[in-house]
Order: structure tokens, then sequence, then C-alpha cells
């Protein structure tokens, strides 16, 4: 397996200094930053140079590595340009991914915007990665697939996360029908089985953003998603939970990296049993 990292939502609320703090703490050698604000609490980083210069303190204080930043929207009104400072301090301290949700349902206008997007993040040294869910206008792997294969960029891939992966009605043998190395990076977290009423939009949003399960503590074909992605793919580990939300960034972090060795180390004894 790749690389291993805290994804910054599963301790957004501690933002991006805390987010780099509680990441080495909790064991994490590697951490992603919510550097272009989506949510009005989102603290400003870029243009702020004290902000900048403490990040990049923080970093090489810790010795962290940055896997990804998020998140780079693209909608109906996206101005390519306007990532540019993002993406260039991104490149500044070592990322390798921005991550790019759809909400513009309009297929050529999105593949346009998205290629432009690929195009400022190779001058950046960044690969550009489609995250796709179902409570947004690309709603599976399918599509994700279909709008990297349509942009032509050799920076372009999908992001899988599994829990969208899962509400989706996916399965990780999806993967198995495109290129090797479409998909780089995974979005690991737990769940429970989908309920047996189908959820609407605000519930999946809400399941997404504050009601995962850590690495084991749920029902997903985990093992069968990390074999289907290859021993080249990094792992973001993304999963906010209101059952843990009271609990310290720290603390937090430590939990998710915990489970997440877990996870791999019983992957890892699995392998040698059968040799």
């Amino acid at each position: 397996m790749g690389l291993v990292s805290l994804a910054a939502l599963t301790i957004l609320d501690a933002g991006p200094l805390g987010q780099i703090d509680a990441a080495h703490i909790g064991g994490f050698k590697n951490v992603g930053l919510r550097l272009q604000p989506l949510l009005a609490t989102d603290q400003v980083v870029v243009g702020d140079p004290a902000a900048e210069e403490a990040i990049k303190e923080a970093l090489a204080r810790t010795g962290l590595g940055v896997l990804e930043i998020g998140v780079f929207p693209l909608r109906p009104d996206t101005l390519v340009e306007a990532f540019g400072p993002t993406l260039a301090f991104s490149h500044r301290i070592g990322a390798r991914y921005i991550v790019c949700p759809i909400e513009d349902s309009d297929r050529n206008r999105r593949l346009e915007t998205f290629r432009r997007i690929c195009e400022l993040a190779e001058s950046c040294a960044l690969d550009a990665l489609v995250e796709f869910n179902p409570y947004s206008a690309c709603r599976s792997l399918a599509e994700a697939a279909e709008l990297v294969r349509m942009a032509r960029k050799p920076n372009a891939g999908v992001l899988v996360d599994a829990l969208h992966l899962s509400r989706s009605g996916g399965h990780p043998r999806d993967i198995a029908k495109y290129a090797p190395g479409m998909v780089p990076l995974v979005h690991l977290c737990d769940a429970p089985p989908p309920p047996s009423q189908e959820l609407n939009e605000d519930d999946l949003r809400r399941e997404s953003r504050t009601a995962r399960l850590l690495p084991g503590e749920g029902s997903l074909w985990l093992d069968e998603l990390l074999d289907a992605l290859g021993p080249d793919a990094h792992i973001s580990v993304e999963a906010p939970s209101a059952k843990y939300a009271s609990l310290p960034a720290a603390e937090r972090a430590r939990l998710a990296c915990h489970a997440t060795q877990a996870l791999l180390s019983g992957r890892n004894q699995q392998r040698r049993v059968y040799k």
C-alpha cells in the first residue's frame, strides 16, 4: 500500500494547523488539508502571509507530508483562475492531489471546467481527482471515470470514497473495469449496512459529514476495496463521526490511525498465513 494520511474532514474543526499537529500526535506520517474554503467556518489560509508561514513551519516541525488538498468544486460559475493561489501554495508545501467534487449537472461545461483545472494543477505539479458522491451532480464511479476519460489529461484521476461507493450502489469489483492507476487515492472509512429505506440527499450528506465509522467498526468491504485498488494506491482516512466529536482532535486522530493500522496489519498477517 502507498502512503497513509489523515483527511481534513476527520477533524475539520481543528483547522489546518490543528490538523497538522493532531495528525502528527496521532501517529500519521501524512495529512490532508482544506486550504480552498468550502464552508463559512473554513479558515482562510492562502493570501494570509502569517497563516501560510505557520503552515509551512508546522509541516517542517512535524515532518509530515501533504497528500491532498481540498476542496475545488466544479460549479456552473466556477472561476478556475481563482484557484491559482491555493494551487501554487499547495505545490510549495509538497501536496500531491487536489480533490474536485462535481456540482455542475451540465456535462459539457463541467468537462471544460475540469480540463482547465487539470491544466492549472499540472503547472503546479498536482494531480486533479474527481470525487463522486450520491448527493452531487456526479453520483457514481462510472460517471467520474467517464469525466476523467473525456478530459484526456495525464494528471486526471478518480478519488474513491468508501462510503460514497457504498451509498451509490457500487462495489470494489467495479474498479476492475478501469485502467490500473486511474484511482490513486481512496478515502477510507467504515459504515453500517445501507438502511432498507432509501436515504434522501440531506440524509446522505449528514451521514457523510457526521456519521462515518472508523475502519473496522462497520460492515463495508474494506479488504476487497484495498485489493481492488492495488499496492500503489494511497489511503486518506476520512471518518468524521459524532460518536467521537467531543474528543480532542489529537485523540480522534489517534483512534483513526490505530483503526487503520489494525486493518492493514490484519491484511498483512493474512498474506503471511496464505503464503
